[in-house]
């Protein structure tokens, strides 16, 4: 009854009337009635002034309750009827007709509903400022701002647009809890600021580097690359290298194949690119200069120079930062390793030992032609939660991952995904600690797959020849047209069980490792199939 006297006002009993019907209590039910009665006349005389008054605070006749033994029960009841989430949901819903009744205030427990006196008049301004149409008017304001910037760095405006739309998000999440408007604002005010002085930033590196540098050069893309070492090509669509032999990069490609024009000859065709590296007598491009200029002064960068150069000028920036890396060599090293951990080419991205917070950003900003998705040294938690987004990704046609413990639980969930994709081409997990019942499964989905045809299980050494027989099945009823299982544990039987597949699958491709070759040509009918086996 204590709760009830709390909970109930003169123009609310419905507690003590859900209780009443609940144990047909049938005296106080012919009181509720009559009270009721005598409610209905009380409101039409608009007495509001008594209506948040509560019923122990009144010597009123109009209300008799009789004391009942319901206490140990009503605590139960009022939890299975109510809480304090859906009192207040419930109240929100329906602020407009309570001011219509004229209602001054509505307080639930600490949480004020509503207060006409409360209600600030610039916190109004606010608020109604804050509405979505005002915040999409305002995004696409920056979204015009970051398009002035691109033509001069098409990668600085995606970064940009992804930080402003998540400070978007964040916007409408404050709108929504009502609360915070003032610092949101502030916040919003901040992040434009910071927004202009980036530009600023790039426009003055682009100025400086018209200045310091002659226009042919700006206007070439890519870097000079130098060969490391003689090799021959092996397709007609691949290009002989020599030693020292210099090369400009037309497409950085994430299967390590790149296209490139030589400078020696001009000859454009396909290199190896673990066979060239960045020449590093050579000018840094304008692309790659932005790039890292960006990348240092926008991300926590724990390089004291670099540290030096933010605490100056906005204005003088970017020529500080210009003199530096013309400078220190070595400094020019580090930056590009830290900025490459995500690594964006001309057909897909590579994440080298990503946070979820850089996966989250890569995922936001892939468009059709990034068809190649490259996950190296990561941790099984991050490939958990990215398999399921790249997987039902359509654009996404090849995917790695070297150099990462997979778990039976990533396994289990790549699996699942597999069984539903009509769109992956290739499948490469590359020293991810995976055994035999992990191969076995993945080969059971792939049995049912009509889209696969590249499979690699490279240098897995808890791979054995137990799984001999799934993998010769897979070759003999798939599409598959590469197969690598150089760097396994599959002992000669197991490799002889295998190459006899490939006289039914006259198609594929099979890598094995340099010292499986003297048992590949003990095969009787390796003749037959010698030109589509290759060791290394």
């Amino acid at each position: 009854m204590e709760v009830i006297e709390d909970e109930c006002s003169i123009t609310n009993v419905a507690l003590l009337e859900t209780i009443v019907k609940k144990y047909s209590i049938q005296d106080a039910g012919d009181k509720i009635l009559a009270y009721q009665t005598h409610l209905d006349e009380f409101c039409k005389k608009k007495l509001t002034m008594l209506c948040n008054c509560q019923l122990k605070r009144l010597s009123s006749s109009l209300l008799t309750c009789e004391m009942i033994s319901i206490r140990a029960l009503l605590w139960k009841m009022f939890k299975d009827l109510y809480s304090m989430e859906s009192l207040l949901v419930t109240a929100r819903d329906n602020v407009d007709m309570l001011k219509e009744m004229g209602s001054i205030s509505l307080t639930i427990g600490y949480y004020t509903v509503y207060d006409e006196h409360g209600i600030d008049e610039e916190v109004k301004s606010l608020m109604k400022k804050l509405e979505t149409d005002a915040l999409l008017e305002e995004n696409a304001k920056l979204k015009g701002t970051i398009d002035t910037l691109e033509s001069e760095k098409e990668e600085s405006k995606k970064k940009m647009a992804k930080a402003m739309q998540m400070e978007i998000d964040h916007l409408r999440s404050s709108l929504q809890s009502k609360t915070g408007i003032e610092e949101t604002l502030i916040e919003v005010e901040k992040t434009l600021i910071e927004r202009e002085k980036e530009i600023e930033q790039l426009q003055q590196l682009k100025e400086t580097l018209r200045k310091d540098q002659p226009s042919k050069y700006i206007d070439r893309p890519k870097a000079v690359y130098v060969a490391t070492k003689d090799w021959k090509q092996e397709e007609n669509n691949q290009l002989s290298i020599k030693e020292g032999e210099k090369f400009e990069v037309k497409e950085e490609r994430t299967n390590e194949w790149w296209l490139a024009r030589s400078l020696d000859t001009d000859e454009e065709r396909l290199v190896p690119s673990y066979l060239i590296e960045k020449d590093e007598e050579s000018e840094l491009s304008t692309s790659e200069l932005l790039e890292l200029f960006h990348y240092a002064m926008t991300e926590n960068v724990d390089i004291p120079k670099i540290k030096e150069i933010k605490t100056s000028n906005n204005v003088k920036r970017a020529s500080l930062f210009l003199s530096l890396i013309k400078k220190d060599s070595a400094l020019l090293d580090q930056l590009r390793k830290k900025e490459h951990a995500i690594r964006w080419y001309d057909d897909g991205v590579q994440l080298t030992s990503p946070s979820l917070i850089q996966c989250q950003e890569v995922v936001s900003l892939l468009t059709s032609k990034h068809r190649s998705i490259r996950i190296i040294k990561s941790s099984p938690d991050v490939v958990f939660d990215l398999l399921p987004v790249l997987l039902q990704n359509e654009n996404v046609r090849s995917l790695t991952i070297r150099d990462t413990q997979l778990t039976q639980d990533c396994i289990s969930s790549l699996c699942n995904l597999l069984a539903n994709n009509k769109s992956l081409e290739g499948l490469y997990l590359c020293n991810c600690s995976i055994d035999d019942k992990a191969v076995a499964d993945i080969t059971n989905v792939l049995l049912q797959n009509n889209t696969l045809k590249g499979l690699s299980f490279q240098r897995n050494i808890l791979v054995t020849s137990a799984i001999s027989q799934s993998l010769s099945d897979l070759i003999k009823n798939s599409i598959l047209e590469v197969l690598d299982l150089a760097g396994t544990s599959i002992s000669s039987d197991g490799i002889m069980l295998i190459l006899q597949s490939l006289l039914v699958n006259t198609k594929i491709k099979l890598y094995l490792h340099d010292d499986d070759k003297d048992i590949c040509t003990e095969y009787c009918d390796y003749n037959i199939i010698k030109d589509r086996v290759f060791f290394y």
